[in-house]
């Protein structure tokens, strides 16, 4: 049987280019990003709602995941009109065109839609977003629910692993600087709960397996921690030197958009509706240690991109 077809937004991005090539597995994926090449791939500017028209239109997908966005909270404050293009104003246009194809839609958003006052949040409490990234984002959520019926949204948070030709994540930075015997400061008085990028695939898969799973859902790490205990436990899984990491304080900070206090996420309504856990930190970098050939010959696969 020909697989059905799913339109991938944000490929080669960080997100992307680990849902690419599991998903192919079940689907006949369209990798579709501005820097997108190679079979089965389309050039797409998500600033520009004829290019992404042009797209679905010959995609014709069964289903679309959409990971492409403007993702850096600074560059958003920089230049909030790009970032309603690409985050808002880009989702409303591809949520419309899934409704009217009843094509299934799962988009990826942020835990920084909450302000961060309570920490280990779940489905039920109210957003209330503090920065222009965060607004746009939950904007793009509201747009998805009303001109998609069936979607599902991913909450996610501080996603991280191997960069696989995309820009660094907050790891990859500790362990450069780790690895070098190079001291670090890392926040006592902030919290997330960080997402494993290895785990995302089969979540993603899970969701489009289940016709009647919809709405919004947040899939987190397993514990809530802050900057200075992920650090931690990242310097006891690669072996690191613990002392290395020197406690600082987010409010002694300046920062171009607000950085909420405590935006970690409870997942576990997701995790009883798909019947998978999500991973502890341990877990999640004992993956990262596990894996350097097989993200290698990922990220040379894929080729340079953003």
């Amino acid at each position: 049987m020909t697989p059905r077809t799913l339109l991938l937004t944000g490929a080669t991005g960080f997100i992307g280019r680990r849902l690419a090539p599991e998903l192919a597995g079940a689907w006949r994926v369209i990798q579709a990003s501005r820097t997108a090449s190679g079979a089965e791939s389309v050039r797409l500017d998500l600033e520009d709602g004829d290019s992404i028209r042009r797209v679905f239109e010959t995609a014709r997908p069964a289903a679309v995941v959409h990971a492409g966005a403007l993702a850096l909270p600074d560059d958003c404050e920089r230049d909030p009109g790009l970032a309603r293009r690409v985050n808002l104003d880009a989702v409303r246009t591809l949520a419309g065109l899934c409704g009217e194809a009843g094509a299934r839609l799962v988009h990826f958003s942020t835990d920084l839609v909450f302000d961060g006052e309570k920490g280990w949040y779940d489905e039920d409490d109210a957003a209330s977003p503090l920065c222009v990234y965060a607004r746009l984002k939950l904007g793009a959520e509201e747009a998805v629910l009303s001109l998609a019926p069936g979607a599902v949204i991913l909450r996610v948070a501080s996603v991280y692993g191997r960069p696989l030709g995309t820009r660094p994540c907050f790891i990859d930075e500790l362990r450069q600087a780790l690895s070098k015997g190079e001291p670090i400061a890392a926040f006592v008085d902030q919290w997330r709960s960080p997402t494993c990028g290895d785990q995302l695939p089969a979540v993603v898969l899970l969701c489009l397996a289940d016709p009647d799973l919809e709405g919004v859902f947040h899939w987190g790490g397993a514990q809530r921690s802050s900057r200075f205990e992920t650090a931690l436990a990242l310097c006891r899984a690669f072996g690191y030197d613990e002392e290395l990491v020197r406690p600082a304080r987010a409010d002694d900070k300046r920062f171009l958009a607000a950085r909420p206090r405590d935006t970690s996420l409870d997942s576990s309504r997701l995790s009883a509706a798909l019947g998978l856990a999500p991973l502890s930190l341990e877990e999640g970098f004992a993956r990262l240690k596990l894996k350097p050939a097989l993200a290698s010959r990922n990220a040379a696969a894929a080729g340079p991109g953003a």
